[in-house]
């Protein structure tokens, strides 16, 4: 597996890993399957001042994760919003694990002093995944989202770097 800035030729498997997280599961709180373009757009967006890492073997994306403002107010400019995505016939294959290890390679690079992962209380994998890599629960949102005909709490993780 190599880990790898993300290039136009991934966009199509990275836009279906996606997908599949807002059609089948309440971990993103998205409802509408996001087109070709929009994904392009917040690639192109986030590419501009974070990292966007793919995993990739023999040609296909296991996965992905990047770093996204937290907050845009100038005061939370050392600190960003995580977010990893692994294709679901890869979860639990450590790709999410190395994908975490470069972009807090990276993070530390560029300055930034938190990771902040704002996650569905209803995606426990996640949960473990980021307590055994570090990170606290700062604390919990109640009932702060609706899909599936379900209300979602949110659990906010931070990790300093």
């Amino acid at each position: 597996m190599r880990i790898r800035s993300i290039c136009e030729a991934d966009m199509g498997q990275c836009l279906a890993i996606y997908n599949y997280y807002i059609e089948n599961t309440c971990y993103t709180f998205e409802e509408a399957l996001l087109e070709p373009e929009q994904f392009r757009g917040r690639v192109s967006r986030i590419t501009r001042r974070f990292p966007y890492f793919v995993a990739v073997k023999d040609g296909q994306v296991l996965g992905y994760a990047y770093l996204d403002a937290f907050h845009e107010r100038s005061a939370y400019r050392y600190t960003a919003d995580l977010s990893i995505y692994v294709d679901r016939r890869c979860v639990q294959m450590g790709v999410g694990s190395v994908l975490l290890a470069e972009i807090e390679r990276s993070a530390k690079e560029v300055g930034l002093k938190n990771i902040i992962s704002v996650i569905a209380s209803c995606n426990e994998g996640s949960v473990r995944f980021h307590e055994k890599h570090g990170f606290r629960c700062m604390g919990e949102l109640e009932n702060v989202g609706y899909k599936f005909h379900q209300w979602l709490s949110v659990k906010y993780y931070q990790k300093g770097l």
